[in-house]
């Protein structure tokens, strides 16, 4: 009776763990270029029913959650027609500094500016510096103290970054990702096609790319999800029957 005892416990845990992640990508239906999570399941440990049995036939143990895995495919794009805003079309990331130092990758091109001290310089909407392609902040200029920012050749400006493996980048705050061993370093990449890190990629001014999530897909998931911690629940239920009807023999 243990062995139910553990193979509904971990079920429950490994689908309310894959129920929080589906809920977080739900409500990430209308963030700019946020990619929802899959969670891979594996099985636990097999032990031998019955040892002196020539055939050796075997128990599971339950099922956990190997791991996550991005889901990295093009968002749709929305026409916004702001000057700051830009759409990536193709493989890639925009890199960020965040105020901590460390450099995560998104795919929001929401900018904005930021005035520091007398100068501008391209923003998240969270206050990050957009890095060019040397890894360093992009600064923003103008002719006079009050006068407008020089927009022109921004898109020339902004770095494009992308990873040997990017399935393997985890999230970070926000829409934002962060490098792993699994995805490797971020490499710079450029227009084109053959090299090792050439990619085909375009910018398109005046847009974003919306959030990645299938709304669909992930209600089938609830559902799919629901039901599985729903059937490992009753096998906790009935293996609890199941004890208290042996205590209760006479």
């Amino acid at each position: 009776m243990n062995i139910s005892f553990y193979n509904g416990v971990s079920g429950m845990l490994a689908y309310q763990e894959s129920m929080s992640r589906i809920s977080h990508n739900i409500a990430n239906t209308n963030t700019i270029g946020f990619k929802p999570d899959r969670s891979n399941f594996s099985d636990l440990l097999y032990t031998r029913m019955a040892v002196n049995s020539e055939e050796q036939p075997l128990t599971g143990h339950g099922v956990k959650i190997e791991d996550s895995q991005l889901v990295y495919r093009q968002g749709a794009v929305l026409q916004t027609g702001l000057d700051l805003d830009y759409a990536l079309i193709g493989d890639g990331f925009f890199a960020v500094e965040r105020p901590s130092g460390n450099i995560e990758y998104t795919r929001n091109g929401a900018f904005d500016i930021s005035i520091e001290g007398n100068k501008g310089y391209l923003v998240t909407a969270d206050g990050s510096h957009v890095l060019d392609a040397a890894g360093r902040p992009i600064e923003l200029q103008r002719d006079s103290a009050d006068g407008p920012f020089d927009l022109s050749g921004l898109e020339e400006q902004l770095g494009i970054y992308d990873f040997p493996n990017p399935f393997g980048l985890e999230h970070s705050t926000g829409n934002c990702f962060a490098a792993t061993e699994t995805s490797g370093e971020a490499v710079v990449v450029t227009l084109g096609s053959g090299a090792a890190f050439e990619r085909e990629y375009r910018l398109l001014p005046g847009a974003v790319e919306q959030s990645a999530v299938e709304l669909s897909d992930e209600m089938v998931n609830v559902i799919t999800t629901q039901k599985a911690f729903q059937f490992n629940a009753k096998m906790v239920q009935t293996a609890d029957q199941l004890e208290e009807i042996i205590n209760n023999l006479r």
